[in-house]
This record gives C-alpha cells, sequence and structure tokens, in this order.
C-alpha cells in the first residue's frame, strides 16, 4: 500500500510558510507542490531525488514552519454567529468548515489566514498555542500585551519556547535555566490572563537577570569549546601532518633503498655501460636504436626509462657531448647523471686510445708508409677520426720523415690535435722514438703480446714499452702473463697435474701454519 508523503493540509501549510522560510530545496520543488496537492511514495511524476528530498525534509519544514506565524492582536479569534455549517468560513490549511476562527499572520510580510483550532494545534508552534489558550479561555488582548512584553524583553521567547536555547551551558547549571523558566512563564501567564497595560518589570527581573548571567556562562563555554575544538583540529592536523610525513618518508626512503639496490646490481652497470658505448659512437639514431635492442634492459629500469628517451639522450650527448635531459622532466635524475658519467668516461678514454693509436702510427712506432696508412685509414674510420680533415691526414702520413727536417707540429692541425701531441712529445727521450703508453689493457690486447716462441721477461718488456697502468692493475696484469708462461711451461712439460698437486700441498700447509 501506498505511503503518503505530503498530505493537502501539510502541503498547502508548506507553500503558504515558503515566503518566509526562503529555503532553497523547498523553493525547488515548490512548482511540484502547488501542481499535486497529495504526494505518496509511489507517486510516478516524483525523481527518485525528489522522493528522497521530501522524505529527508517534511518533518524539518513543517517545524520550521510552524516559527513563521503568529495570532493576530488586533482579532486574533472569532466565534461565527451562525448555527449552519454552510455559513461558516473553510480553514486555509485543512478547508473544513470551521466556526472557531483564529486568524494568523506570517511574521515577514503580514499576509493572514484562517485557520481552524486542530489545524493550529497541528501546524502551529508552542508560542501560538499557548497564546490560543490565554486568549480564548482568560483574555482577548493576551496576543497584543505579549506583544508589548516581547517588544520591551525580546529574550522571553527564547526563555520560553526555544528548546535550543544555552546549549554550552555546563549540566550544573541546568536547574537555574529551568528555574528560569518556570518563573518566567509563571510571571508571563500571570499578566496575560488579565487585561492590563503595565508591563511586569519588577516580577520578570530576577528571573531576566539570572538569564543575561546564564547567556554569559553560555557564551564562555562556548569558547572554552571552540578553543578545545580548535586545539583539537590543530593536534588532528599535527597529527595527519606526521603521518603524511612518515608515509612520505617511508615511501622516500623505499624508493631510496630500491634506487641504490637498482644502481649497486651488475644488471643495471652492465646496461648502462652498453647504452654509453653506444652513444660515444655518435650512430645515426635508428641504427642507435637498433643495436641498443641487442642489449638487455634490467626490469626495474624498463619503468623508468625506454628508446625514445634514450635516443633523445643520444642526440644530446652527440651535439653537446654531455647529457642533461632538461627536456625529460620523467626521467630520474640519477639516472641521467650516471648515464651522463659513464658516456663522458668512456668517451675521454676512447679520445685518449685514439690519440696515443695516432701518435704512435704518426711518430711513436717503426712501420713502413703502407702499414702507416693502413693504420691511419682504420683509426680515420671511427667516430674521433672523422672530426679531422684530409689535410690534416696528409700531413700526420709523411709527419716522420718531415719530423727529421722541421721537427715543428704543423699550425693548421686541430687544436685538440696538437695538444695531444705536445703531451706525448714532452715523454719522449731525447734520442729515438717510443709509443705513446696506453693507460689500460684489455684481455684481447694482452693475447696479441704472446707468442709461442717468447718467455715471460721478453712478452713483460714489450708490455712496458706499450702500456702503463695503475700499479696495483699492473701488478695483477704481470702476475696473469708470469701464470700463464709457467703454466705453459708445464703442459709443454707434462708435469701440470704434478705441479698443481704440490701447489695444492703448499698452499695448505701455509694455512695449516
Amino acid at each position: 500500500m501506498a505511503t503518503t508523503i505530503l498530505t493537502p493540509a501539510e502541503n498547502r501549510f508548506l507553500q503558504l510558510s515558503q515566503p518566509a522560510l526562503q529555503l532553497t530545496e523547498l523553493t525547488r520543488v515548490m512548482p511540484l507542490l502547488r501542481d499535486h496537492p497529495t504526494i505518496k511514495d509511489s507517486s510516478d511524476f516524483l525523481s527518485r531525488s525528489t522522493r528522497q528530498l521530501l522524505l529527508d525534509q517534511r518533518v524539518n519544514w513543517l517545524v520550521q514552519g510552524s516559527d513563521v506565524w503568529k495570532l493576530l492582536a488586533r482579532l486574533p479569534y472569532a466565534i461565527n454567529a451562525s448555527d449552519r455549517r454552510a455559513d461558516w468560513h473553510h480553514c486555509a490549511l485543512c478547508h473544513k468548515p470551521v466556526r472557531y476562527e483564529y486568524h494568523v499572520v506570517l511574521r515577514t510580510d503580514g499576509h493572514e489566514i484562517l485557520v481552524g483550532s486542530e489545524c493550529v494545534k497541528k501546524f502551529m508552534s508552542d508560542e501560538m498555542q499557548y497564546l490560543m489558550t490565554i486568549t480564548t479561555e482568560d483574555n482577548f488582548h493576551a496576543v497584543a500585551q505579549y506583544d508589548d512584553l516581547t517588544a520591551q524583553y525580546p529574550q522571553v521567547p527564547e526563555i520560553l519556547w526555544d528548546q535550543k536555547a544555552l546549549p554550552h551551558l555546563p549540566q550544573q547549571h541546568r536547574r537555574r535555566q529551568h528555574w528560569v523558566k518556570n518563573g518566567t512563564k509563571t510571571t508571563v501567564t500571570g499578566y496575560l490572563k488579565h487585561r492590563q497595560q503595565i508591563l511586569p518589570e519588577t516580577q520578570l527581573s530576577p528571573y531576566l537577570a539570572e538569564y543575561t548571567q546564564l547567556q554569559a556562562v553560555d557564551r564562555q563555554m562556548a569558547e572554552r569549546q571552540q578553543v578545545q575544538q580548535q586545539h583539537a583540529v590543530q593536534q588532528q592536523a599535527q597529527l595527519a601532518e606526521k603521518e603524511a610525513a612518515a608515509a612520505w618518508q617511508a615511501a622516500d626512503q623505499a624508493q631510496l633503498t630500491a634506487e641504490q639496490q637498482l644502481r649497486a646490481s651488475t644488471s643495471y652497470q652492465t646496461y648502462l655501460q652498453a647504452v654509453a658505448a653506444l652513444m660515444v659512437q655518435h650512430l645515426p639514431l635508428p641504427q642507435f636504436k637498433q643495436r641498443l635492442r641487442g642489449s638487455t634492459m634490467p626490469p626495474a629500469l624498463g619503468q623508468l626509462v625506454n628508446s625514445y628517451q634514450l635516443g633523445v639522450m643520444a642526440t644530446e650527448f652527440a651535439r653537446a657531448g654531455q647529457i642533461t635531459a632538461t627536456r625529460l622532466q620523467i626521467v630520474p635524475r640519477y639516472l641521467v647523471a650516471d648515464l651522463n658519467r659513464f658516456s663522458r668516461q668512456l668517451a675521454a678514454q676512447r679520445q685518449r686510445d685514439w690519440d696515443d693509436d695516432v701518435f704512435n702510427a704518426a711518430l711513436g712506432f717503426e712501420l713502413t708508409a703502407d702499414q702507416r696508412r693502413q693504420r691511419l685509414t682504420q683509426l680515420r674510420d671511427c667516430w674521433e677520426g672523422r672530426q679531422l680533415s684530409d689535410a690534416c691526414y696528409a700531413t700526420l702520413l709523411r709527419l716522420r720523415e718531415s719530423w727529421q727536417q722541421s721537427p715543428v707540429i704543423p699550425a693548421t692541425w686541430p687544436e685538440k690535435l696538437r695538444q695531444a701531441f705536445q703531451v706525448r712529445l714532452a715523454e719522449q727521450p731525447a734520442t729515438g722514438w717510443v709509443p705513446a703508453k696506453k693507460n689500460h689493457v684489455t684481455p684481447s690486447q694482452l693475447r696479441q703480446l704472446i707468442t709461442p716462441q717468447a718467455d715471460f721477461a721478453t712478452v713483460a718488456a714489450q708490455y712496458h714499452r706499450l702500456y702503463d697502468l695503475p700499479a696495483a692493475t699492473e701488478a695483477v696484469t704481470l702476475s696473469a702473463l708470469h701464470r700463464y708462461y709457467l703454466v705453459k711451461a708445464d703442459q709443454r712439460a707434462g708435469r701440470a697435474k704434478a705441479t698443481a698437486k704440490l701447489v695444492t700441498e703448499l698452499l695448505k700447509e701455509t694455512v695449516d701454519d
């Protein structure tokens, strides 16, 4: 069975009260209320949101509407002289004929309506029902006297009828509030039951004075509660800030840990070195990306950078000789810094190796003309070599022969090439030529030194002629070369197993000692 949300009487009451209420949501549904006197939850003209709004706000609207009406002071009520119902006026709310007419007026604009006693009891405020009782039973002029009283003492309606008055008053003061309310009501009732011109100032004074004190206590408590609420809000905000800061710190720490683990991993170092090796070759972008696919990117790194971004960095390195990646805001800065460092270090090493090789091909090695031309041609094909003009290579081919007549570096060479030769010439002995020594060596280069006929002393001398490594690296390198020849000698003599066994026993004895 359908449930009635709004009866016709309630509907008309809300329509009549709306000008004084000025509630946005009530105003919005007012056309619907005018078109449909009765509204049920099954009404097909109701949208879901409007139905819910009426269910939620109906009681609240009716309560607020009850406070915007008051009895008309000059004619609070009248009794129809006729005994015939046909002569009676109709209630503005329920539309029933009423003999006892109560005239009520809208407080905001003075609009008057006639209401029956039942609708007064149903729709009007406690204040109006209180005055209706006194007016009809005791004093016709009670409403006018009440208006005079409340104009002089506006706090009286608050004391008597406002259920939410003094909301912050401590519990220990509630008895005082109750005493004020009862005393005020008794005094006002006694004043209204009889027609009189003099206000009960003397009788009301103690209650009003006490109420003023209670108002001060209420304000103090309100201020104190507000301070406490503000303090609580601040504490919650500070706690939230601390929690947020802790969360950010934990996230930052987790990110930092993941970053450190990634950067320390072998796969990360290997991949960036491989990418840097491609970058220093200054390859065309399509070729760079094609060769880049041959390198295995660590999965964690794949979430941070892609081939497009690496291509942008490769283009920047080819143009500027360094990587800043200012256009790539989403790429981690540490990744940019690492790749920039690897690329610049590798480029510097390649340049030094190329300078060494060019010097050795032109001056440092005893080469035939064809050998010199072949080596310089190979060096010309790499990136570093493509930076020189044909005229430079022509002078490099003839430099060893022309040096005997004019030991001067050609002024037409690029400044960097001139500086590279000057550094290496400064290390030359007084007589003869020695090669420019490289500062690193690879296993493949060491294998080129090894020949079956040579011994360790000969290979070591050749090594010292070509390389100048840091002391620790040099010690390891020479030790490896020496061991290689010892192993080869044992293999030729057929004593490899016996030697290995004896070495094991010697090492064991050393451990025991």
